[in-house]
Formats: C-alpha cells, sequence, structure tokens
C-alpha cells in the first residue's frame, strides 16, 4: 500500500507480501526498501543484473535515504530510456515521487498527471495509484496536509 502521509510503499503484512512476491527474485530487497532498511536493499541491488527496475529500485534507495539529488537524476534518465514504452508511466510516477520529495512540486505534479494520462486504460489498481500521487502534489501544492479536503 501507499502510505498516504508521504507516498511510500509500506507493508503492513509480511507474510502475505511474500507469499505475494515469491515468484519475484528482487523481493527480498524489495521488502528491506519498504520496511525501512534502504541501504541493505542498495547493497543487494547492486549485485544483481543491470536491469530498468534494479536502477530504479536503486533510486528508490537514494530517495528513501533523503539523496534527492541522485533520486532525481537517476529518475529523470530512466524516464527519458522508457518513453513510449509500457514502462514510462512507472517511471514518470517515480521520478514524481521523487521530485515532490526534493520540493519540486510543479515538477513533480507534471510527472505524475502524465502518469494518470498513460495509465487511463491501465489495471484499475495502477490508474487509481497514479491519482492518489497526483492528488498528494496537489495538495501540497495548496498547502494542505495530504488526504484533507479544502473547506
Amino acid at each position: 500500500m501507499l502510505r498516504g502521509s508521504d507516498l511510500r510503499p509500506a507493508i503492513t503484512d509480511r507474510t502475505l507480501f511474500r507469499q505475494e512476491n515469491s515468484h519475484d527474485p528482487l523481493r527480498h530487497a524489495v521488502e528491506l526498501l519498504w520496511t525501512g532498511a534502504p541501504e541493505r536493499a542498495q547493497r543487494i541491488l547492486r549485485q544483481e543484473p543491470d536491469s530498468l527496475r534494479v536502477r530504479a529500485l536503486i533510486a528508490e534507495c537514494h530517495r528513501f535515504r533523503g539523496d534527492h539529488e541522485s533520486a532525481v537524476s537517476s529518475l529523470r534518465e530512466l524516464v527519458t530510456e522508457s518513453i513510449g514504452t509500457r514502462a514510462e508511466a512507472v517511471m514518470r510516477q517515480h521520478w514524481g515521487k521523487a521530485l515532490l520529495d526534493a520540493g519540486q512540486v510543479r515538477e513533480a505534479i507534471d510527472q505524475f498527471h502524465i502518469a494518470v494520462e498513460l495509465r487511463r486504460d491501465a489495471e484499475p489498481s495502477l490508474l487509481a495509484s497514479a491519482q492518489q500521487a497526483l492528488q498528494f502534489a496537489r495538495e501540497r501544492r495548496r498547502g494542505l496536509p495530504p488526504d484533507s479536503s479544502p473547506s
């Protein structure tokens, strides 16, 4: 699930997460990242064969450690590489989160908006995730606490 307070993934049931992702060769690194151990996750990921997904997860490790410059730069590259592919929407959403963490709210909104448009015909949960990120960024721009509505 995505936490409504900061758009970071959170594992609420490790047993269920492990069962549902038992086929994923990066499951252990993802679990470490999403449970607050980005340094350990990054060490594992650096040993994996290079791929778009591994590089995106390493960028997320940077983001979770507060290294916004590295996260934004890495994800910008990944978006450029993925334009026109099925991976573009997810890379734009990750880039938007990194931009948001770096305080670049307008730029984050732009990326989330593109992700929503790219996911119009996608699985409903993917579209909902992009819409949640866009709403979160718009609330941040207005200075509202996340998950609150204007009065």
